[in-house]
């Protein structure tokens, strides 16, 4: 038998927290009678409720097309059909109110592919990334998938010792070395669902100008945030010279299973990433594309999706204000308010400081599923609660906190 590779083996030893939970929520699912509950899963960061109706009526129209049909059956240019870029410049010029050419835009299949995408574009070996702790855990993942564990990661601490959320901007400016090529800073973030001040990232990209290094604003929950009267500018930010954007359709749309998304980039580096995913995706998918350039064209059905967005916004963050207040009702538990997005990150190291030893304790003796936060760049003694997959299903959610409520009023550390 032939061996598999270093590589595959340090990825099947380092394997997605999230995904792993995953195979666990199956197992529940295959064997509900083990268990002497239900499995409330409040892990995953995936929206459950529907996309835009318009969007199913896009693709109808397409299906009985033959032009489109069959164009919707072939390849596209690399960076996506010139249509769709049009019709992206229009979205975020209505939508978010930022003007961007179209040869500053890349469609993608997903931003997670794209951002692997970047890495490839703008890491050698032996250079380092500066990630924020918290922060999303795929993208330490990805960049050793992709540099084949020959680049370093750096973390920059953002919640402080008292829980709070305080990004220390010098402390940033003290970690950029003649390695450092890229910061990512996740809006409104992951785990901790909190949302960049304008001074912040004011901040950020000017020391990334004056040290000639990127920084990528993964944008996946900017739809998500609760204040519609505090939305930040720099969303509507014409890209400059060392800002990237990574916007994913998956959360706006409620489409994760689309793998749809797209990158504003610095147009000197547009041609590098168009090379590399000639070599790694070939084409973005030609329907969804088709599909999208129709409904972003139209400016009728963009202010309609603009309703479908705030109101959206206002049922997540009903779901955040719910958690935060029965979390709140335990004793010795901080919980960070978020102010976007889909999560609760909360402090439990109170009660035990080794988050997994908790995270497991309350997926077998209560049968709820959450995230530990030592996989979001070694946060530890945190966990991560998301609502999103009980967005519709409200009342299990309030179930799933009760049980953790219960849990942590007979928790004896082992």
């Amino acid at each position: 038998m032939n061996k598999i590779s270093d590589l595959a083996k340090w990825m099947i030893d380092h394997p997605s927290a999230i995904r792993e939970i995953m195979t666990l929520v199956a197992e529940f699912e295959k064997h509900p009678d083990k268990w002497p509950r239900r499995l409330i899963y409040l892990a995953g960061g995936w929206p459950q409720d529907a996309p835009p109706e318009i969007l199913k009526e896009k693709l109808k129209e397409i299906i009985i097309d033959d032009q489109l049909w069959k164009k919707g059956a072939r390849y596209s240019p690399t960076v996506g059909y010139p249509d769709t870029l049009e019709s992206i410049v229009n979205y975020e010029k209505e939508i978010w109110g930022r003007r961007v050419d179209v040869n500053n835009i890349i469609f993608g299949l997903g931003s997670s592919e794209q951002i692997g995408a970047v890495f490839l574009s703008l890491v050698n070996p032996g250079d380092e990334v500066i990630l924020t702790s918290p922060g999303y855990l795929n993208y330490k993942r990805q960049l050793d998938l992709e540099l084949k564990l020959k680049a370093s990661v750096r973390y920059w601490r953002i919640i402080d010792e008292d829980g709070a959320f305080n990004p220390d901007v010098d402390e940033l400016q003290k970690m950029i070395s003649s390695k450092s090529k890229l910061i990512i800073i996740t809006t409104p973030g992951n785990p901790d669902g909190q949302v960049w001040s304008d001074e912040q990232i004011k901040a950020i990209l000017d020391i990334a100008e004056d040290n000639s290094i990127y920084v990528l604003f993964d944008l996946a929950y900017r739809a998500f945030i609760y204040d519609e009267n505090n939305i930040p500018r720099y969303l509507s930010k014409t890209p400059g010279e060392f800002d990237i954007w990574s916007c994913t359709m998956s959360k706006e749309l409620r489409i994760p299973g689309w793998r749809a998304s797209y990158l504003m980039i610095p147009e000197d580096i547009r041609r590098s990433l168009d090379t590399i995913e000639q070599a790694r995706t070939l084409a973005p998918v030609s329907l969804i594309q088709i599909a999208l350039e129709k409904f972003f064209k139209d400016k009728s059905l963009l202010h309609e999706l603009s309703m479908f967005y705030k109101e959206g916004a206002k049922k997540y963050g009903s779901a955040a204000h719910k958690t935060i207040q029965l979390l709140r009702e335990i004793p010795n538990i901080r919980v960070l308010e978020p102010q976007g997005g889909f999560y609760v990150f909360f402090d439990v190291s109170a009660y035990d400081n080794d988050s997994k030893r908790i995270w497991k304790e309350l997926i077998n003796r209560y049968q709820v599923a959450l995230a530990p936060g030592i996989d979001f760049n070694g946060f530890e003694g945190w966990l991560r609660l998301s609502f999103a997959p009980v967005i519709e299903s409200i009342e299990l959610l309030k179930e799933g906190l009760n049980r953790i409520k219960e849990f942590f009023g007979s928790y004896h550390r082992s």
